[in-house]
């Protein structure tokens, strides 16, 4: 599988991983996926020393934050717990392990596209206050 990059449309990023986005039992997975990666991205917004310095304080900067304004090893972290938490042997986990990069997009290119496009138009988020999470719309 070639990795693709996270601003790849999400039909180019499902092909990559040999999914067809036409199959619902294709979509499911990545439906899976996409649940995995939103649960990491809620964990990273219930805080703000996730923040790079210069917005941790800055109270313009408001949740859900930007993927950039999270701190690289934030971001690195919240990239491999995705991956690992992903149920052994399950299919979500095998694609996952099929992410494992090295280079630009390491650790893992799957996980860093699905947590970069919770920041992109149409893979909106919603606030859920009872919940104190953000979901999909």
């Amino acid at each position: 599988m070639s990795p693709v990059g996270p601003r790849a449309p999400k039909d180019e990023f499902m092909r990559a991983l040999s999914l067809d986005p036409s199959n619902p039992h294709h979509e499911g997975h990545y439906r899976a996926m996409r649940d995995e990666a939103i649960a990491a991205y809620n964990r990273i917004n219930t805080d703000r020393s996730n923040l790079i310095e210069e917005r941790r304080n800055d109270p313009g900067t408001q949740q859900p934050f930007f993927w950039h304004h999270i701190r690289p090893e934030v971001r690195r972290r919240a990239i491999i717990e995705t991956w690992q938490n992903a149920r052994a042997g399950s299919v979500q986990r095998r694609l996952f392990d099929s992410g494992a990069t090295v280079g630009e997009h390491a650790p893992n290119w799957v996980t860093l596209w699905l947590l970069y496009s919770k920041d992109r138009a149409g893979e909106s988020l919603l606030y859920d206050p009872a919940r104190n999470i953000y979901r999909p719309i």
